[in-house]
This record gives structure tokens, sequence and C-alpha cells, in this order.
């Protein structure tokens, strides 16, 4: 349900941005942005995760100056940005010795160090890759193909990646979600 929700900004952006351009497109993103960090306030018990205040923050700031200065080059910055500043947490967290994802997902993984900060290496890769895709469909395409992308295109890269992850770590599910999951077939 929380995926499906932080999807209501991107249609938004799209219906908008396809319908009325993209500064009317940029004020959707925005208002529904802070709109489903309300909600998630609200099922949260009042607080955020770091990467949906991040995601708010950054998207308040970009959307911001698009419509301050009708300009859409900070819109196309956005997703660029949001995806540079996920990869440089997870390596500063491998540096610091206390990798994100193993405290995100210890509950449901058991792995070794070395396994936390090669799942963190390989989650710094997807976003650095997702950096370059946005940078190219904002700054080297069509609006059109930019907006499509920006909306739809990142689903299936993404959901090669999350396979992938899923064939390789299978095998490290902590054993008492995968005995719970026994259980309820």
């Amino acid at each position: 349900m929380k995926a499906l929700l932080d999807l209501v900004p991107l249609v938004a952006f799209f219906i908008v941005a396809k319908t009325q351009g993209i500064l009317a497109g940029a004020g959707a993103i925005l208002i529904a942005t802070v709109a489903v960090a309300a909600v998630h306030m609200v099922t949260q018990k009042g607080k955020l995760t770091k990467q949906q205040a991040v995601t708010l923050v950054l998207t308040v700031l970009f959307c911001g100056l698009t419509l301050l200065f009708h300009d859409d080059i900070y819109l196309k910055w956005k997703s660029t940005v949001i995806n540079g500043v996920f990869a440089i947490a997870l390596l500063i967290s491998v540096g610091l010795g206390k990798p994100l994802l193993e405290m995100g997902m210890k509950s449901i993984f058991k792995l070794t160090p070395a396994g936390w900060n090669k799942l963190t290496y390989a989650w710094t890769g997807y976003f650095i890759f997702m950096a370059i895709l946005q940078y190219y469909f904002a700054f080297h395409t069509s609006e059109e193909t930019w907006v499509n992308f920006k909306t739809w295109g990142w689903i299936p890269v993404m959901l090669i990646f999350l396979i992938g992850q899923f064939v390789v770590l299978k095998n490290h599910m902590n054993p008492e979600i995968a005995d719970e999951n026994t259980r309820k077939k």
C-alpha cells in the first residue's frame, strides 16, 4: 500500500504535465508529494523515514525553484540529485561501518558484514545508474520522452534490479521469516 501511495505524485505529474505543461506538472508533483508525506506522517505515528524526508525536502526545493523561476531546469535535476544523494548516503554508511541497508533489513535477511557491504554497494550502483538515466532523459531527449521516462520508464529498471536482488538474497532470508512464510502456505 505504501509503495502505491508513493506513486501518486508521479501519476499527478504525468497527467498534469501532459495536459497543462511542465510547470503545472511541477506544481502537481509538489502538492501530491506534500499530501503523501502528510498521509505517511499520520500512518507512521508522526514520523517520516529518512528516504521519505529526503524526497520531501528535495521535491519541495526543486519544484519550488521551478515554480518560482518558471524554469523546468530545476525539476529536471530533481531525480538525478535525489538518486545521487541516496547513493552518497549509502557509500558513507559503509565507510562509517554502519550500512544503512543492514539497519533497515536485518530482521529480513541474515548476512555477514561483508554481505551487507556488498548489498549496499549494489544499491549504490543502482542509484548511480538511475541518476545517470534520469540525467540523460532530462537533458538529452525530448520533453515528452523525459516526462514518460520520469513517470514510467524507471519502473522496469527497478523491477529488474529487485528481481535480481531476490534471486541473490532468497537463500539469506531470516529463518524466522522463512518459517512464518512456510506456515502461512
